[in-house]
């Protein structure tokens, strides 16, 4: 078939067209994949957080990105779950999560089948052992009630403090949250006091001391109770991250694999893990929060 000269150039021109457009689609993929950029060239990666008292601290790693000279900012998007903001990123609604530890997130992906890959580490939050009545977990008596969080995993992670504080024992097979594996009340091999364990939700546990012996509280709702979970607590788990014991409970900053080696990403958790991002966390979260950098 022969095409004319003034044809042929259109036909050309028609393919030039679509394969830029295909071109500029991928770019734009890529883009809505790892972050999206602006007119400016300033690329805004969505993070995944379930509580706004971590805002400033993001704030805190805008500075350090502008300081820098990076061209990365990063914008926050609350979500009122963990689980939902796994969903988020799973579905890249999010580019990066930052509201999970490894023991919560392993267990999500032993579930769900996630491709997530931890980019970075952030905190402990401490969960300790409360009391209105006694001074000393010592102090316990046979039958007495103690109150743990009623959630999968801080429920799970309860009865390890009470295995730390000498109150109980639990079977060591079951006991490997690091792979998402909790131990439940029936998993107490020992219970010499015949302590009760009384799950309860747990930003009730601190307003509901007086109505047992002690409580196993989450340090957010301490600190929004007003007491300090370093100077208040009967017993307490040494928070140092090098410890096995608090391993699982590192708070995370977590991608999905196929982006873990994103610049844009690593220029983050370098802008993270600078010391006035320690400083304000250790001023602002009076105790909630403990570095693991």
């Amino acid at each position: 078939m022969n095409i004319k000269p003034s044809t042929r150039s259109r036909v050309f021109a028609g393919i030039r067209t679509g394969l830029a457009i295909v071109s500029a689609m991928g770019v734009l993929l890529t883009a809505a994949a790892c972050g999206s950029s602006s007119a400016s060239g300033v690329t805004t990666v969505k993070v995944a957080l379930t509580t706004s008292t971590d805002d400033p601290l993001w704030d805190q790693v805008n500075k350090n990105l502008e300081s820098e000279g990076s061209k990365v900012r990063v914008k926050t998007v609350a979500m009122k779950s963990a689980v939902l903001g796994n969903q988020a990123l799973e579905a890249g609604d999010v580019d990066l999560s930052a509201q999970q530890h490894y023991a919560f997130l392993n267990g999500e992906i032993k579930e769900k089948g996630y491709d997530f890959t931890v980019i970075g580490e952030a905190y402990i939050s401490p969960l300790n052992i409360y009391s209105n009545k006694i001074k000393k977990v010592s102090e316990l008596k046979k039958g007495d009630k103690v109150l743990i969080p009623n959630d999968v995993t801080n429920g799970g992670r309860a009865p390890i403090v009470l295995q730390e504080a000498g109150v109980i024992k639990v079977d060591p097979d079951k006991n490997d949250p690091a792979k998402g594996v909790y131990p439940a009340q029936e998993d107490i091999t020992s219970n010499p006091k015949n302590i009760e364990i009384v799950p309860t939700d747990r930003n009730m546990i601190m307003s509901s001391l007086d109505d047992a012996a002690a409580g196993i509280a989450n340090a957010n709702a301490v600190v929004d109770y007003g007491k300090s979970p370093e100077k208040d607590s009967i017993f307490k788990i040494d928070p140092d991250p090098t410890k096995d014991v608090n391993k699982p409970w590192i708070n995370v900053i977590v991608a999905r694999t196929k982006d873990k080696d994103n610049q844009a990403y690593k220029d983050i958790i370098k802008a993270y893990h600078q010391d006035n991002v320690r400083e304000l966390m250790e001023n602002e979260s009076k105790g909630a929060e403990i570095p693991t950098w």
